[in-house]
């Protein structure tokens, strides 16, 4: 089963294959970047509720 990170992963990467072969518009940088921002956020959250587990 696939995590939502991993799907975060798999669009953005799909997007920046686009971005490289032909361009993205503006509106699929807004929401690539959007997507980055969710993926980067869910790995820190992660990580700290990693950190958290271990101190008890």
């Amino acid at each position: 089963m696939n995590t939502h990170n991993e799907v975060l992963k798999r669009n953005i990467d799909n997007m920046i294959m686009q971005q490289n072969q032909e361009g993205l518009n503006n509106q699929e940088k807004f929401i690539m970047q959007k997507l980055m921002r969710e993926k980067f956020q869910l790995e820190h959250e992660s990580k700290h509720e990693n950190i958290e587990v271990y101190k008890k």
